[in-house]
């Protein structure tokens, strides 16, 4: 009841802002979702393009495919209904100025199409790379089917020979022709979705390919990002959280005294979190207390430490990897393990599920000299403990372990890290292999400079959020879910809202939309934070 309360003080907020429909047959997309943090990013982009670029606001369903094993036939009625009747989310979406709701359906045409297609595609002697750079109709889109058939279907990977992976392939081709028709026959502003990965991220793959602007919500901390011209199909990069692809040449551009207040604190910044003392917003505070940990068995062998990974939770958010997913790199790291002489552990993720659970004791029980790390595993000591190596595809321990002095390998060129020298990066699974059959041989010193900015870009550059400038108020864990999914974001942004706040955020949002740059961050109060800090 507390929660509805909110979220109908948020409607009425809304309905003092918004005015009527405007007559207009250009559009702006939004992917219709029930997330109260993005409901509130979305109103200023209606804002902006429904009053600014005189777009009509049309939110579309994009998730029914993903989420539900087959979406039964009433749904379409649930979804009229909810219309009608203004019902819940419907009912937000309309406060912020929506116009219409759409949600997908399939002429015999497209359907038609759809299974000549997938005949077609699986026809050849098709492999899991085939499926990861599968491109429709010049688009590409195989890695957002890969991912999204290994979360709904909860496998660690996938059988092409199977009837699931059959309908599903035709199913999700069958969205993307409908999406490609309806960019053809519509005049597209803009779109900005939730997700830029999964099958909700097919329209986004059109609107990118059209050169049509492009938005999404990226990360924990609800950061709009854009995503036009960034997608790469020749580069395999997906363009979902990539901003630190943008830190070095934001860096560069600070003066030299800059310079310096932003390494010492990259660096108190690192200092903290391999020591426990910053913890992650998925974290719970007491997340490194919960054991005693035994410190691991001394030996002169190399030791390495493989961090894994969360086997359905998109493995392919930056894009393609040298693996096309976390099974297969089990499978080569199985072979791999019995073919060298090192002290091999494997440290659990720490959001551990069932599926990666199932295939760490796969791992396990083939392999008797691997050992097992649990998810509170401690990593403020690894080199103390002896660790050499960590393997990793793309995770942040190969931003945090280095400066302890570890080699961290990365199994991925479209990692965050890429770029930085702080942590290895091979060119090809090639490159890969050799470097992990011949780890005496590696001489790598990690950059601690490139370390330092990377560090200070990531958690103060980056955060200076356009839309919540309070992290710990909006995206703290509550009983076990975060905040920015409840109706209490709403609370804390009407207790905190006034106009002069209101028409900054426009007014920032406006000069964000019209530039090219990724990322929003706030130069001026950035500059304010370091000039108030005196460097010991």
């Amino acid at each position: 009841m507390i929660t509805n309360f909110y979220t109908k003080k948020f409607n009425k907020h809304n309905q003092k802002l918004f005015e009527k429909k405007i007559n207009t047959n250009k559009i702006f997309l939004l992917e219709f979702n029930g997330w109260p943090a993005i409901h509130i990013i979305f109103s200023y982009l209606v804002l902006y393009f429904k009053y600014k670029k005189k777009c009509k606001i049309i939110a579309y369903e994009c998730f029914d495919l993903l989420n539900r094993p087959n979406a039964p036939w009433y749904r379409n009625i649930f979804w009229k209904i909810g219309i009608f009747f203004n019902i819940k989310t419907f009912n937000i979406f309309k406060s912020f100025g929506t116009d219409e709701f759409l949600k997908p359906s399939f002429s015999y045409q497209i359907k038609f199409e759809a299974m000549k297609l997938t005949k077609k595609f699986l026809k050849k002697k098709t492999n899991l790379r085939d499926l990861e750079n599968l491109k429709v109709k010049g688009i590409w889109i195989g890695d957002l089917i890969y991912d999204s058939y290994l979360k709904k279907y909860q496998k660690p990977t996938i059988d092409l020979n199977s009837l699931d992976f059959f309908n599903f392939l035709k199913d999700s081709i069958q969205l993307h022709l409908y999406w490609l028709n309806f960019f053809n026959k519509n005049k597209v502003e803009a779109i900005s979705v939730c997700h830029a990965v999964y099958l909700t991220g097919i329209p986004l793959r059109i609107a990118n390919h059209k050169n049509i602007k492009s938005f999404a919500i990226s990360g924990f901390n609800c950061d709009l990002v854009n995503l036009s011209n960034k997608i790469r199909y020749s580069d395999k990069i997906s363009a979902s959280d990539i901003h630190s692809k943008f830190y070095k040449k934001i860096f560069y551009k600070f003066s030299n005294p800059t310079k310096k207040k932003c390494l010492f604190l990259g660096k108190k910044i690192l200092t903290d979190i391999v020591s426990g003392k910053q913890k992650y917003n998925y974290l719970k505070n007491n997340f490194f207390k919960k054991n005693k940990i035994k410190f691991v068995k001394r030996s002169k062998k190399i030791k390495v430490a493989i961090f894994v990974h969360d086997f359905i939770d998109s493995p392919h958010i930056y894009g393609n990897h040298f693996f096309p997913d976390f099974k297969k790199w089990f499978n080569f790291l199985n072979v791999l393990i019995k073919s060298t002489d090192y002290d091999w552990y494997i440290k659990e993720h720490p959001q551990i599920e069932k599926i990666t659970k199932n295939e760490i004791n796969r791992l396990l029980k083939e392999n008797k000299k691997l050992k097992l790390l649990k998810k509170n595993f401690p990593i403020s000591n690894m080199k103390k403990m002896g660790f050499d190596f960590v393997l990793t595809v793309y995770g942040t321990v190969a931003s945090e372990l280095p400066v302890q002095g570890i080699k961290v390998i990365n199994a991925s060129k479209n990692n965050p890290h890429h770029g930085f020298h702080f942590s290895i990066n091979p060119n090809n699974p090639v490159q890969y292999k050799n470097l992990l059959f011949n780890l005496k041989k590696i001489n790598f010193n990690p950059n601690l400079k490139d370390l330092y900015i990377y560090h200070f870009m990531k958690n103060l550059v980056l955060n200076n959020n356009l839309f919540f400038n309070n992290e710990k108020k909006y995206f703290k864990i509550l009983k076990e879910k975060p905040l920015r999914f409840t109706p209490l974001v709403y609370k804390n942004w009407l207790n905190n809202f006034d106009l002069k706040k209101h028409y900054e955020i426009l007014n920032k949002l406006e000069i964000f939309l019209n530039k090219e740059n990724y990322f929003f961050y706030d130069e001026k109060i950035l500059f304010e934070k370091l000039n108030k800090l005196k460097l010991r």
